[in-house]
């Protein structure tokens, strides 16, 4: 009796007497009890016990009453019925674990608090993306991740860059935003890949950093990220209707929606020059 076989039938579910009676009923069919337990040198209380629960999970038939033989069910419909009964139960299983589940909430959110831990875990963002990279990013934080972001595209992702800046990137779609002097919110970064996970910091001291697989945030980081892009599109297009209905750099509308005090220096900075420029506003 081949070992193999029997432990493969152990993975199904077979106990070792079980296996051991049924190949016995495959090579010698019509057997009564007593014949199987002769055959496969198993005590008889053993065969016996192995036959019942055979029986009842229809994967052999007793056959005649006087004396009682046993025939196996064929192996073809034996697994298909395995095999159906075991896709049922793992349906079943998983319904009764997802109520289980913890909130998205719950061990999703990372904090990072070092400038060092926050541009690793960018890193390590990017070189774990398989289909998408979105980001948000200063000028000058561009030279430390242009050779993964580099990388990342030549592996087949998509890298889609709103830069705050100006610099070279031609390994990425890039929508051209204004320099970091004419940004007021401070120096904010924010990356998401594959829609899976999003990194958001703040790189003006106390530096603070924010991780996440949480599906909500990231998909609110996401549209940040998306709107950006939107936004420079569209100034890239109509700069002057927007500036003469909202004010050089946008000044009137942006200031309508910062704090009293973002909104003075916002006025402060749209006045110190007289030449304006064609690069979108950060509304942040």
């Amino acid at each position: 009796m081949s070992t193999a076989i029997l432990e493969e039938m152990k993975h199904l579910g077979f106990t070792g007497a079980e296996a051991q009676v049924y190949v016995f009923l495959l090579q010698h069919p019509l057997a009564t009890g007593y014949e199987i337990s002769k055959g496969t040198g198993q005590p008889r209380a053993n065969t016996y016990q192995a036959l019942e629960t055979l029986a009842a999970k229809e994967r052999v038939t007793a056959v005649s009453p006087d004396p009682l033989r046993y025939a196996p069910v064929p192996p073809a419909l034996l697994l298909k019925r395995i095999q159906q009964e075991t896709t049922q139960r793992c349906q079943d299983l998983e319904q009764q674990l997802t109520t289980l589940e913890q909130p998205d909430g719950i061990g999703h959110f990372w904090e990072l608090g070092e400038r060092g831990r926050i541009e690793a875990h960018l890193l390590d963002l990017i070189n774990g993306a398989r289909h998408r990279i979105a980001a948000s990013l200063w000028a000058q934080d561009l030279a430390q991740f242009s050779a993964a972001l580099r990388a990342a595209r030549e592996r087949g992702c998509t890298v889609i860059l709103n830069l705050f800046g100006a610099a070279k990137a031609d390994f990425a779609t890039v929508y051209q935003h204004e320099g970091p002097e004419k940004v007021i919110s401070g120096h904010l970064i924010a990356l998401t890949t594959d829609f899976e996970e999003a990194l958001v910091a703040s790189l003006d001291p106390p530096v603070t950093g924010v991780v996440t697989q949480n599906r909500t945030l990231v998909r609110i980081v996401e549209k940040l990220i998306r709107d950006e892009s939107y936004l420079a599109a569209i100034y890239e297009q109509f700069a002057p209707q927007l500036e003469t209905a909202f004010g050089q750099h946008l000044v009137d509308l942006r200031r309508r929606l910062l704090p009293a005090t973002d909104a003075e220096r916002l006025v402060a900075i749209t006045t110190l020059g007289s030449e304006p420029i064609d690069l979108p506003a950060n509304l942040h």
